[in-house]
């Protein structure tokens, strides 16, 4: 198992820096003191960032990917309940779900009740992925939280749950 920690665009030259892709924020919209907001955004969207390049012996896999895949966790879905959960269109959705069953990370079988229909599921080697990626990731987080001084790491400790909550928000 290898991993990257370099979460420099070279490392991964096929993803784009979503925050360079971002439209500018409208001042108008930010009080002054939304400094929290600001900072809060940087630094979620650096850790995702980070985390995100944090690989399994060289398997890169788009974010779309990656949730595709944990949202098989509970189960085989079919590819227009994927589409919706990850909003994106269905012509989409089949292109990624094509990208993970070359890989091997899923399959499609005939949906029992909808012959029209099929239900994507993860496959053994998916799951060995996934649990070694989160594996990967966790300790990663693990090695960079300890770097953290005490005040540090009580403060995340106190936010997690909020923050968990704030991100489970529709």
């Amino acid at each position: 198992m290898s991993n990257s920690t370099d979460p420099s665009p070279a490392a991964a030259p096929d993803v784009a820096s979503e925050e360079e892709n971002a439209p500018p924020l409208d001042p108008s919209q930010h009080a002054s003191g939304d400094s929290t907001i600001v900072n809060l955004r940087a630094a979620t969207f650096m850790l995702s960032r980070r985390l995100r390049y944090q690989h399994v012996d060289g398997e890169i896999i788009s974010p779309t990917e990656a949730a595709v895949l944990g949202r098989l966790q509970h189960g085989p879905q079919t590819p227009g309940q994927l589409a919706k959960a990850e909003h994106v269109r269905p012509p989409s959705m089949t292109q990624t779900i094509a990208r993970l069953e070359a890989r091997g990370f899923v399959q499609r079988d005939p949906h029992p009740e909808d012959g029209r229909q099929t239900l994507v599921s993860r496959t053994s080697h998916g799951n060995k992925f996934v649990d070694q990626s989160r594996a990967m990731r966790t300790a990663w987080l693990t090695a960079q939280f300890e770097k953290l001084n005490e005040a540090d790491r009580r403060a995340i400790e106190q936010a997690a749950g909020a923050l968990r909550r704030l991100a489970e928000q529709p």
